[in-house]
């Protein structure tokens, strides 16, 4: 039997949806089947993910890549506890919620640097949320670009067997057009 890669799964912005699509896809067969997943984010905010969503699952939180329990059912869980309760609202635009997005994926994009997981798989993140934490980045392909120190990233779409890569980026400049 081949081994099953490893993929990081940083949570995105915890105010967003991520955090219930990481619980809804861990919990699936199909994701099961496809990969040994590592969510990286906060146990609090899974814990809250899991009660919206109802999904059947355990959280097996652990320090490193190589403790995860890779069975039907477990999410394992790297708890970086950046999410302070008191000061979080759903779908609301927040510093802390940007730097706790920067932080999972940061330390996903770490792990792969170090060959402990195979890649990673991104899950929304709030641009606003980003720029009130003072993370200077407008999206995704920038962070991951600095991260792993590549000179010109691209963002790529394959579906179909079609490869997609965007050219430009999209800049909201704060001009409304009417």
């Amino acid at each position: 039997m081949n081994k099953k890669p490893r993929i990081a799964i940083p949570l995105g912005d915890p105010a967003g949806v991520g955090p219930e699509i990481v619980v809804k896809s861990i919990a699936s067969q199909e994701v099961f089947d496809a990969a040994e997943c590592v969510v990286i984010g906060d146990k609090k905010i899974i814990d809250k993910a899991i009660e919206i969503t109802g999904v059947d699952i355990t959280v097996h939180v652990i320090a490193e890549p190589e403790y995860g329990d890779f069975r039907p059912g477990v999410l394992n869980l790297i708890d970086l506890d950046n999410v302070d309760m008191a000061q979080f609202a759903y779908g609301k635009v927040n510093g802390m919620c940007g730097q706790a997005a920067f932080a999972y994926i940061e330390k996903s994009i770490a792990l792969a640097n170090a060959g402990r997981v195979d890649a990673v798989a991104t899950t929304p993140i709030n641009k606003e949320s980003l720029r009130s934490g003072n993370i200077n980045f407008i999206g995704h392909t920038e962070i991951f670009g600095a991260l792993t120190n590549t000179e010109d990233p691209l963002t790529m779409f394959e579906t179909n067997g079609m490869h997609v890569f965007f050219l430009t980026r999209h800049v909201s400049c704060g001009i409304c057009w009417t």
